[in-house]
């Protein structure tokens, strides 16, 4: 699976790399309306996250979904560049998104399900830094290409690497044999695994994305500090250089000190990442607030999805990675709506909206209360 994110993921930032400054500056898009445009491509696919989990968990087999999904996004990504307004890329990024939504769960699942019990932190580290590697080649890719290839170019490019992910996930992904029989559950079923302990978890998991703001407003604020628009790709480079090299040491550690305790480590980083970005005199100041940024994306990203079988019998993980998505999705909405307000008043009143929800975040995953190391057993 990582190697499919690998392509997956330089197909899909080649486009994340280019489209903000292609909204704006070819499309005479405002910044407000940049934030609705990945506000709603995000919140619109949230509910069918949650119903790929649980179908998932009902069928016993995850593949076919994921292999869905991602067919759903590599088909669309290379025809952003035939947009004429943004109303056109709304569109075809809320499709992109619904490729994402099918396949995140049961992909997320088929991880858990291969990994063995002590490794899971480790496991999903190793799929974040294969899959951000990829998110580190696209980025650049982009900025090598953007002035040869215009941005039309550069969108049709994407379908080389999707359609490798594609071919890979098809002949080599193999189902996992399921430790415990194919669940029999619905969605009041599930409701079983949701203890105070979940509950918590996911109220934190929600406060950190209505702060988690997108991409695109730290590549406008990099235009403001005066980056030229051809080396924004470099920008969002550097963010998944860092996230890279957080992701395989953030599963490690979580396996060492405890989900929890890594989770909040994150949390902190993307607390200082956005006071950085925002009080930044220079573009270098600004640089290292993104580095940390990306950094905090392989620590979270890692050990919020590690935990997960922490606390959910097999049975039920992919309902719980479903709703887990699902919240982040239903997040992003008003997260980038109220952010691309806030950047039309001030650039910097974004970043500090996502620092107060970063710190709020912080606070409630300390009330998560003692969680075992090892995955939860089916429940007799």
């Amino acid at each position: 699976m990582g190697v499919v994110s690998f392509f997956t993921d330089i197909s899909t930032e080649i486009m994340v790399a280019v489209l903000p400054t292609f909204l704006v500056l070819q499309l005479g898009a405002t910044p407000d309306i940049v934030g609705t445009i990945e506000g709603i491509a995000e919140s619109t696919t949230s509910f069918l996250k949650l119903a790929s989990g649980t179908i998932s968990d009902k069928m016993g087999k995850r593949k076919s979904l994921v292999v869905i999904g991602y067919a759903i996004s590599n088909v669309v990504k290379p025809l952003m560049g035939f947009s004429s307004s943004w109303a056109h890329v709304l569109g075809l990024r809320s499709a992109d998104r619904v490729g994402k939504g099918l396949r995140a769960p049961p992909r997320d699942a088929i991880i858990s399900d291969s990994a063995m019990e002590e490794r899971v932190g480790r496991a999903f580290g190793v799929h974040r830094t294969l899959d951000q590697l990829g998110a580190i080649v696209g980025p650049v890719i982009a900025f090598l290409l953007l002035v040869p290839l215009g941005y039309q170019g550069l969108f049709l490019l994407t379908a080389i690497p999707g359609t490798l992910a594609i071919l890979i996930l098809v002949i080599f992904v193999k189902e996992p044999k399921r430790r415990s029989a194919v669940s029999k559950c619905t969605l009041n079923g599930a409701k079983s695994f949701l203890t105070k302990n979940v509950y918590t978890y996911l109220a934190s998991v929600t406060l950190y994305s209505l702060g988690a703001i997108s991409y695109a407003f730290i590549l406008l604020r990099a235009l403001e500090l005066g980056i030229p628009e051809e080396f924004a790709p470099l920008v969002y480079t550097c963010i998944q250089v860092f996230h890279v090299l957080s992701g395989l040491p953030a599963g490690e550690l979580s396996d060492k000190i405890g989900r929890v305790r890594a989770i909040q480590l994150g949390y902190a980083l993307l607390l200082g990442s956005f006071l950085v970005m925002a009080l930044a005199p220079s573009p270098l100041i600004f640089i290292i607030g993104a580095s940390l940024f990306g950094a905090h994306q392989g620590m979270v990203e890692t050990s919020q999805r590690a935990i997960i079988p922490c606390l959910v019998p097999e049975e039920y993980r992919g309902t719980a990675y479903g709703l887990y998505n699902m919240l982040i999705g239903v997040a992003t909405l008003p997260t980038n709506l109220v952010a691309g307000i806030l950047f039309s008043m001030s650039s910097t009143f974004s970043f500090y909206y996502g620092a107060v929800f970063a710190a709020l975040a912080s606070i409630a995953i300390a009330f998560v209360g003692s969680v075992s190391e090892n995955p939860v057993k089916r429940r007799i």
